[in-house]
């Protein structure tokens, strides 16, 4: 009893402040005769930290704020769209240095451990606890026969059992996220959105100000800026088409807006896909200050009226996602086909062919260069050295036959061929590096099979 008197008076005495030794922003209580820190503003909270220093604290917290760096282009895009695109600074690798969080207390007391009594443990039952040997799957409530299905499951059970799914997506039946039951009914819509929102060949033939040229620099950067905000690809495919069908309606683009409609359709892009978007000061700073906040507000108004306020034309990646998985392709053979379709994006003269097709002839491509590149089968054309590799299911699943690819095949083959003396360098530097598998510096690229494809062309 005595001791826990004692105790209550030390912690008491801890509590207490000695009136000779006040710290700064403590106020004293006369009513009560207690001496009690005053609480910080937070608008203040910065100088209060710095003045507290001296103040005999239990804790001490130490957070150090992260710096972020964004590499910001060299020259301003919009006076060099004549010519090519200057080089990006190097870039800063973002550095978030945050100092380890260091909590000390000391409660003043000295008491023995061994007084502390130890954890009481609950007793291991047995034969009371069942184990589930069930399925864990995502899909496994529709498979399970015995499980105990609502009526619109049995519906949907009954829908998917009639409609015939084909032997590529019968895996894939039942899962709710790869839908395999649906596959054909939404890649078919996908190719009618896609005539629907087509983009004509040669459109800037009637422009006043805008080149081919032109539009290649803007895409080039566009390809830059997703790589410095470390955006989704998807972002990049839907912002090159809005731009497409923009200056396929807007016949009056003046030269010097370009890169502002460039940068206001990959903030569109962003905003139907990203989860977080980048900010517009951002693009103002990655153009020089080529453009105003305002100016891409009013810019974001215009763009989205011009194009019916429809995002939803689809793009070549996901075809390419589709015939890699009813094909089989190797994931080796699924990158390569990735590089095709984003050097298609620079090039004006594949804009206007439509995204299932660049996908399938890209896939072809890869396909051929991996399994023959050096000619071994000695094809007497290119059509015969095509049709080796294009099977029934690549064409079911595609619709398209073979005739029908070989012109845009060997337009991607002299493009892959000639990339590296090309002077639209993003998407070669781009995938340069470890992350994209340095596909650059793969010998199938200048094999005998690739240039025999493109020789022609």
């Amino acid at each position: 009893m005595a001791t826990g008197i004692r105790r209550d008076l030390h912690l008491r005495q801890d509590k207490v402040y000695n009136e000779n030794n006040i710290p700064k922003g403590v106020k004293d209580s006369k009513s009560s005769g207690l001496i009690a820190p005053r609480r910080a503003v937070l608008n203040d909270l910065s100088s209060n930290l710095q003045n507290n220093q001296n103040v005999n604290q239990k804790g001490k917290i130490t957070i150090t704020k992260p710096t972020i760096q964004i590499t910001k282009p060299t020259t301003r895009l919009a006076s060099n769209l004549n010519r090519t695109t200057t080089s990006v600074a190097a870039k800063v690798k973002p550095s978030l240095n945050t100092s380890k969080t260091v909590l000390k207390v000391n409660s003043g007391l000295n008491e023995n451990v061994s007084n502390i009594p130890k954890a009481i443990i609950r007793p291991k039952t047995v034969g009371l606890i069942k184990t589930y040997r069930g399925t864990l799957t995502r899909s496994s409530s529709l498979k399970n026969k015995s499980a105990v299905l609502t009526e619109s499951q049995k519906k949907e059970q009954e829908w998917i059992t009639a409609c015939k799914v084909d032997a590529v997506d019968k895996n894939d039946e039942f899962d709710p996220f790869l839908v395999g039951a649906y596959s054909k009914p939404i890649f078919a819509y996908m190719m009618v959105l896609e005539n629907q929102h087509s983009i004509k060949q040669d459109y800037l033939a009637n422009h006043k100000y805008i080149t081919s040229s032109n539009r290649s620099v803007v895409v080039d950067w566009l390809v830059e800026v997703q790589q410095e905000f470390q955006i989704m690809q998807e972002s990049l495919y839907t912002a090159v088409g809005i731009l497409d069908r923009y200056l396929q309606e807007n016949q009056n683009v003046a030269r010097n807006k370009l890169q502002l409609i460039g940068a206001t359709s990959l903030l569109l892009g962003c905003k139907y896909e990203e989860i977080y978007v980048p900010e517009i000061t951002d693009f103002v700073y990655l153009s020089d200050n080529a453009f105003t906040k305002d100016e891409v507000k009013s810019s974001l108004v215009d763009v989205f009226r011009t194009i019916n306020f429809s995002l939803s034309r689809p793009f070549s990646l996901t075809f390419l996602r589709r015939f890699s998985k009813v094909s089989g392709a190797r994931s080796s053979q699924h990158s390569l086909a990735k590089y095709f379709l984003e050097l298609a994006l620079i090039d004006y003269n594949l804009a206007h062919i439509k995204p299932s097709e660049i996908a399938a002839s890209g896939l072809l491509l890869a396909v051929v260069i991996t399994n023959d590149p050096e000619l071994d089968d000695n094809p007497e054309d290119v059509k015969s050295l095509l049709s080796l590799y294009w099977t029934d299911v690549m064409q079911k699943h595609s619709t398209y036959e073979m005739d029908e690819l070989i012109s845009t095949v060997q337009s991607l083959a002299h493009l892959a061929l000639n990339a590296p003396e090309w002077k639209y360098k993003a998407v070669y530097k781009k995938y340069q590096s470890a992350k994209m598998g340095r596909i650059t510096t793969s010998s199938l690229l200048s094999s005998p099979a690739m240039r025999f494809i493109a020789r022609k062309c």
